[in-house]
């Protein structure tokens, strides 16, 4: 019986020297690399329809290199949908070294984001193909917000609306609209005002705030070709007056006719496109609202 008692606490003993060795090989750090984005770049200040490239600082924190051989690859998404990456590095990143990669490429093919105006959030993902074993994969992320200026400023001109754009290298339309008030009042046969007759008709927009193609109304429309920097867009009433084709709802004296008299204009909208007439248009790009305070003349 004592052998026996010998023997179990032999065993007992190995028992517990195996599991403190195996516990101290788990615990262990692995040998690996580690990479992160420690910071994200874009062309300045982009302004909407402009293409820009984006790059990333990568650095390795682990303790070993990345595998020579091995592409150490950035994807940059923005607003959560990937637009372009860089996949071009396969030279090793020593421990602590930091390399700057930019995009060579995407899912259209091109390694340059068409910007779109508003506020975006980038982020850009390092070994987002899940080609290297780093000791940690959660820190492979880095966000960033991105601003895009519309890159459009409209003012009336001589019943037209004056829009300065951002150059792109392709062809683009625009669409402006006029919103206001317009105003009516009663004629003379000689076609002059009498005085103490106008009055507000209606609060509505002239012009175009979307594009299809074939349209079957051009007001307010433009093509813009590429390397432009302003397009001037005719100020067109023609709806207006079509929809009151029946008679404006004036009451006037005899031998007088109601009739327009103006169109307080308070605010124009431009919004672009990417494409040309006659074809398929990517955008909205950009859409830009100005205030003004500007009469038209619209009695016809």
């Amino acid at each position: 019986m004592r052998f026996v008692r010998g023997a179990r606490a032999l065993v007992a003993g190995v028992v517990v020297v195996g599991s403190i060795a195996g516990a101290g090989a788990v615990s262990a750090a692995p040998r690996r690399p580690d990479l992160t984005v420690t910071a994200v770049h874009w062309s300045a200040a982009p302004a909407s329809g402009q293409r820009v490239l984006f790059s990333a600082t990568v650095t390795n924190r682990g303790n070993t290199p990345t595998p020579a051989g091995t592409i150490s690859g950035v994807g940059f998404q923005v607003d959560g949908v990937l637009v372009t990456w860089a996949d071009q590095r396969t030279e090793a990143i020593a421990p602590g070294q930091s390399v700057t990669l930019t995009a060579v490429g995407g899912p259209t093919g091109s390694p340059a984001w068409t910007a779109v105006a508003g506020r975006h959030v980038l982020r850009a993902v390092v070994d987002d193909a899940g080609r290297i074993a780093e000791s940690r994969e959660g820190n492979n992320v880095l966000d960033a917000r991105l601003d895009v200026a519309a890159g459009i400023t409209d003012r009336v001109r001589s019943g037209s609306v004056v829009a300065s754009l951002t150059p792109l290298d392709r062809t683009s339309v625009t669409a402006t609209s006029v919103t206001g008030d317009a105003y009516a009042g009663c004629f003379t046969g000689a076609g002059v005002l009498v005085d103490g007759t106008e009055r507000f008709v209606q609060h509505r927009s002239v012009g175009n705030d979307t594009f299809a193609v074939g349209a079957k109304f051009a007001d307010g429309l433009a093509e813009v070709p590429a390397g432009a920097t302003r397009v001037t867009t005719p100020v067109s009433f023609t709806q207006l007056l079509y929809g009151f084709q029946g008679g404006l709802p004036l009451t006037c004296a005899a031998g007088q006719a109601p009739g327009f008299t103006r169109f307080q204009a308070t605010s124009v909208r431009t919004t672009r496109w990417i494409g040309s007439f006659g074809s398929p248009l990517s955008g909205p790009i950009a859409s830009a609202a100005t205030p003004v305070d500007v009469d038209f003349d619209v009695h016809p």
